[in-house]
């Protein structure tokens, strides 16, 4: 049986900010209409009894302010976008550049920056919201719905659905950072092991962006097939791939299709084992290379460069500007997108 509860959390543009809390057996979440966001994870299966295994601020004022997208959802298209711009739709989408030449997560007006409605489930909440058409934007109106839901074993389930009136790309995932020790240490000590023999390619440059290609990860600090240590893939600086991007911050297409486990990230020290399962077509792992030194998170933690390990579900970043993979990201007019992720918690 999972409780919710609601907890007002604030004001922003003059509307009503809440923290929903989901209790199941084991796992509690806390999320939020802002941004539709994962603020919490707390578990009571880590050594030393309740332990929050994801990094976030204790308010929402910290979260306007903030720039590492925690526990964000993304959306409408994820990742990094090519100088901005992508045809879709008949016309030019030009959106905010946030990313060196590129625009990230969609620009400041993305799903991370934006008040849903909340609707209270049996097992969690549902926020929906209805984007108008704006200028230079993606084209028509679109409807998204992004709900999540605490399931029996100590997991959590996001679901993603919408449709738009016209074209448009369509590309969600969440950009929450896992930390198994409770932020403790940094995740350099984590292992990840990924169901993936490709990783897309990037340019390598100063904003490293995706060429299109995917190549193998065999012989790259970037094979992570059988498990690898995080602290050992994000030293190999001497691989063009880790230099450019200060670590793992790239997408793997994962074996298989339909719903099926993705990835795993354990902390042996913690005795804890996240596993990801995943309908999309890969994911993007970034290992927080950019977090600031000293940034003060949750209880005054202090976080910092790998302190946190992203698993961001969804389609290869830039796909709509490649003839190739625009399938993947592009839907008609009144088809509708749909999505599920989940992320299952479970003792070594």
């Amino acid at each position: 049986m999972v409780r919710v509860s609601r907890t007002p959390w604030g004001s922003h543009l003059g509307q009503d900010v809440s923290l929903y809390v989901l209790q199941g057996e084991g796992l509690r979440a806390a999320v939020s209409n802002y941004g539709a966001l994962l603020q919490s994870l707390v578990t009571e299966d880590a050594p030393g009894g309740l332990s929050d295994l994801v990094l976030g601020y204790d308010s929402l004022k910290e979260y306007l302010e903030g720039e590492s997208f925690f526990g964000a959802s993304i959306g409408p298209v994820a990742d990094r976008m090519a100088g901005g711009s992508c045809e879709v739709g008949g016309r030019t989408v030009r959106l905010p550049r946030n990313a060196g030449p590129d625009s990230m997560h969609s620009g400041p007006g993305g799903f991370h920056s934006r008040l849903w409605e909340a609707d209270i489930l049996e097992d969690g909440v549902a926020f929906t919201g209805v984007f108008p058409e704006e200028p230079d934007g993606f084209p028509g109106t679109l409807t998204a719905r992004l709900a999540y839901r605490l399931l029996p074993g100590r997991a959590l389930r996001l679901e993603y659905a919408a449709s738009c009136t016209r074209e448009t790309a369509l590309s969600f995932t969440n950009h929450t950072y896992f930390n198994l020790s409770g932020a403790k240490t940094d995740c350099r000590g984590h292992m990840l092991r990924l169901n993936a023999d490709f990783y897309a390619e990037t340019n390598c440059g100063i904003d490293p962006l995706v060429t299109g290609r995917f190549l193998g990860v065999a012989g790259t600090p970037l094979d992570f097939r059988e498990g690898a240590v995080i602290g050992d893939a994000v030293s190999r600086l001497e691989h063009p791939e880790i230099r450019s991007a200060g670590g793992v911050d790239h997408f793997f297409s994962v074996r298989g299709a339909g719903f099926r486990e993705m990835a795993e990230l354990l902390s042996p020290k913690d005795g804890l084992r996240l596993a990801c399962f995943s309908d999309a077509d890969g994911l993007m792992v970034y290992t927080g290379n950019f977090i600031a030194p000293g940034t003060r998170g949750k209880a005054g933690a202090a976080y910092g460069p790998n302190f946190g390990v992203c698993l961001e579900t969804g389609q290869p970043p830039n796909a709509v500007n490649f003839p190739a993979h625009r399938a993947r990201v592009v839907k008609a007019a009144g088809e509708v997108y749909q999505a599920a992720t989940e992320y299952r918690l479970e003792r070594l």
